[in-house]
């Protein structure tokens, strides 16, 4: 496989993630997980109809780095061709959700890849990050790019320095550029959060919208000139488990509704979390009609999904374990459609 990279990196694809040893891994945190997961009883990969391991480790500018979320789409221009960006990070999550960093910060690249139609990588670029090593934050953290007439968004989250906090950026994103040309955008809506990550875009009707929060179910719009993100229609008729969604993937239209996967983290123990997912459904006026019960991929205390598209009439996810993996699995539509429990 040969793969085109910046700053003459080097690489190694589909490495064997489980190499990281974990000496130091608290078993109990780890038996305990198993015992929770195990109950939900949806571990979805063992249901898809294909699978891929996109997982590798980098070195950038003399630092180990391992993939971990993705965001797909389909390419905007290129009949049967799909655009990947990858997140690369310079730490991983051993077991038990406890983290590997080495260099006292956390330190974000992204690659973009571009895939045939069988979702081999043709060609890859890893995209500039700018360094200010007076923050505890660099780069741009967990993109989710979505196609709107024709034209590619992204929205992530970053460090503001003038705020101290983590707020969120976006804009369009054009192919050829070597980076994110990233504008901070904050709520012109009062709010309580003390950081701003998980939101998502969708197509309200063609209108590009962004979800902010679920219950109330907070329907935005990003004004790129204010880089405010101003509040277009709030509905509280959604159930009490929505207090605890946080945006996953972008929403996407398939059958004539919406379709999103949103996640929630639970608590294990006092400082341990674990991650659980859910398919939410909605009709073309963002009227709720069923959703999924929980589920996870791999039994994994943490696992990260930012990525979903349709294709030939499938489900194709992309999403990340322990922040050191980038997979996808495809389910098909009748299998989603059988774990929604209408509302």
């Amino acid at each position: 496989m040969t793969v085109a990279l910046r700053y003459n990196e080097l690489i190694k694809f589909n490495k064997n993630t489980d190499k990281n040893t974990d000496k130091n891994t608290d078993k109990n945190i780890i038996i305990e997980a198993i015992k929770i997961l195990s109950k939900i009883n949806k571990n979805i990969i063992i249901n898809c109809i294909f699978c891929k391991n996109f997982s590798f480790e980098t070195i950038i500018k003399k630092n180990m780095f391992n993939s971990s979320s993705s965001s797909i789409i389909k390419h905007p221009f290129l009949k049967d061709k799909f655009i990947l960006n990858t997140r690369l990070v310079n730490y991983y999550l051993k077991s038990d959700g406890s983290s590997v960093n080495n260099y006292k910060k956390t330190i974000t690249y992204n690659c973009i890849f571009i895939l045939n139609n069988f979702f081999n990588i043709e060609s890859s670029k890893i995209l500039n990050t700018f360094y200010d090593l007076k923050t505890p934050y660099i780069g741009v953290e967990d993109i989710r790019l979505f196609i709107f007439n024709n034209e590619i968004y992204f929205i992530g989250s970053a460090y503001n320095k003038n705020t101290e906090k983590i707020s969120i950026v976006s804009n369009k994103y054009n192919l050829n550029n070597d980076k994110y040309n990233s504008i901070f955008i904050t709520p012109s809506f009062k709010t309580t959060n003390n950081w701003e990550k998980n939101w998502v875009f969708f197509n309200n009707n063609n209108e590009l919208n962004v979800i902010y929060k679920w219950k109330p179910l907070y329907i935005c719009k990003i004004n790129y000139n204010t880089q405010k993100l101003d509040l277009i229609k709030e509905n509280n008729n959604v159930p009490e488990i929505f207090n605890k969604f946080r945006g996953s993937t972008n929403g996407i239209e398939y059958d004539n509704k919406i379709w999103f996967i949103v996640h929630i983290q639970n608590k294990l123990f006092e400082n341990k979390k674990y991650y659980t997912h859910f398919f939410v459904c909605f009709n073309k006026n963002m009227e709720l009609l069923g959703y999924s019960n929980e589920f996870n991929f791999e039994n994994n205390i943490v696992e990260f999904c930012i990525g979903l598209i349709i294709n030939n009439n499938n489900f194709v996810i992309t999403y990340s374990t322990l922040d050191k993996t980038t997979k996808m699995c495809v389910l098909s539509n009748s299998y989603v459609n059988s774990l929604i429990v209408n509302y």
